[in-house]
């Protein structure tokens, strides 16, 4: 049976039995402290923790331990802190970095083992307190690759912090040789934005009319001959690629989510009418291959709570389904707004947190994180599953043949491998049209193959 919660399920949320345990001592035990250990030790390591804020206490204890703080406690890894954990307040600041490794770090200390707060560093990313702090937004009032500190220091196409932790991994093993720590396994997702269901099929008379003038006016005679057999029913639309891409997905075993756009007639939503009878055939036979659906909120969503309402609502209604999975459209995503929006409509996950005009890891993981509120100083359950691979970053923004972004993608694939994390990434229906965008499509497929393989 098709279990549309699957997406989240997926996810290594729990521990799976591991009974595996560190205690951690720490001074104070904040919000953004717990936050940090739950995903580096819970989400990443795969193991339990607690804190322990006497030190006797935590003298006493045999196991496997880890000082965070500036006392010195022998033979057992510390962690000095740098105080941002204990923080209350957002601020300005910004952590500067050094090098070691070929990799960035921040907050560094010189006693601990690690040279760093291994901590502050994770929480300062995954929180995405730079997004809270002051950035110039770009022309769709996103964060942009260009105030991303990652992107600053060219270390964007890292997953630096699954790197960190797995610095912290071998460091345990290193003194805790009997410790069991999970090898974390090399996952992909596909994911596919629908920005507009059909290319030319089921569009009203007005828009059709429109169009072939267009292709007309701009000489472009092949789409112009293309929209006649279409709408003739002597040719298949060139966006409808959902029954081929889901059998495709479905032989390989590739998980497979499509994101669905759900509002028409503005100028950065051109889908055909969400009152069309099609988009319930599609959905049908997505589901049939046991490939999911999810909302795909429109370009002013974030900024109009009742448009997103509406959208959530006749999207449920025609999907038969609670929606728990969505991407903003454009990825306009705003820390403040968008992540309390979709809490109170029902959202669990969202895939927007990636960048629109370049590859890489905008929270440097691989890894899904959960969402951390600074007003109310608390994680929140909205799960951010970040991508690191977008067709139109390479299409369109730079430009990029497909046999380039094909050598890209395999270079951040082996980045994720290394770090055992989550491959996932972003196409678009209008991709796998070759007059459009030269071989995307045949790309989709030779990228997945390989991936397979790694």
């Amino acid at each position: 049976m098709h279990n549309q919660s699957m997406p989240f399920n997926s996810f290594n949320l729990n521990l799976n039995g591991n009974k595996t345990s560190i205690v951690i001592f720490s001074e104070s035990n904040t919000n953004r402290l717990n936050y940090t250990l739950s995903f580096v030790f819970n989400r990443v390591l795969g193991i339990n923790f607690s804190i322990i804020k006497d030190i006797d206490e935590f003298k006493s204890i045999n196991g496997f331990k880890i000082n965070y703080s500036h006392q010195l406690i022998n033979q057992v890894l510390q962690i000095i802190p740098n105080g941002l954990l204990n923080e209350s307040e957002l601020t300005q600041i910004k952590p500067l970095p050094f090098y070691k490794n070929n990799l960035i770090y921040f907050y560094e200390d010189k006693k601990g083992i690690l040279g760093f707060d291994l901590f502050s560093a994770v929480f300062y990313l995954i929180s995405r307190y730079e997004e809270w702090q002051n950035f110039e937004p770009d022309e769709h009032y996103r964060f942009e690759s260009s105030s991303s500190i990652l992107f600053k220091y060219d270390f964007h196409l890292k997953p630096v912090v699954d790197y960190w932790i797995l610095e912290l991994k071998n460091a345990l093993k290193h003194l805790y040789p009997n410790i069991e720590l999970p090898n974390k396994k090399f996952e992909i997702i596909s994911t596919i934005d629908v920005d507009n269901l059909y290319a030319f099929k089921n569009k009203n008379i007005f828009r059709i009319i429109g169009a072939s003038i267009k292709d007309v006016l701009k000489f472009d005679i092949y789409q112009f001959k293309y929209r006649l057999l279409v709408l003739l029913n002597l040719k298949k639309d060139p966006f409808d690629i959902y029954e081929s891409i889901s059998e495709f997905c479905y032989k390989n075993k590739i998980p497979l989510i499509y994101f669905f756009l759900f509002k028409s007639n503005t100028k950065f939503d051109r889908t055909i009418s969400p009152k069309s009878s099609a988009f319930k055939k599609v959905f049908s036979l997505i589901k049939n291959k046991n490939a999911f659906v999810g909302l795909h909120p429109s370009y002013d969503s974030t900024y109009q709570p009742e448009l997103m309402a509406n959208e959530v609502e006749g999207f449920s209604i025609n999907s038969n389904q609670k929606n728990i999975v969505s991407r903003q459209h454009y990825l306009r995503f705003d820390i403040n707004i968008t992540p309390k929006l979709l809490i109170k409509l029902g959202i669990l996950v969202d895939f927007t947190m990636g960048f629109a005009s370049v590859s890489g890891f905008r929270a440097g993981t691989s890894n899904p994180f959960f969402y951390y509120d600074f007003v109310e100083e608390k994680e929140k359950h909205l799960l951010f599953v970040p991508f690191c691979a977008m067709d139109g970053a390479y299409s369109v923004y730079q430009n990029k043949s497909a046999d380039e972004a094909l050598s890209s993608m395999k270079k951040l694939a082996l980045e994720v491998k290394n770090a055992g994390g989550y491959f996932i990434t972003v196409f678009h229906e209008r991709s796998f049209y070759n007059h459009l965008y030269n071989k995307f499509g045949d790309l989709y497929k030779k990228l997945h193959l390989i991936l397979k393989e790694i």
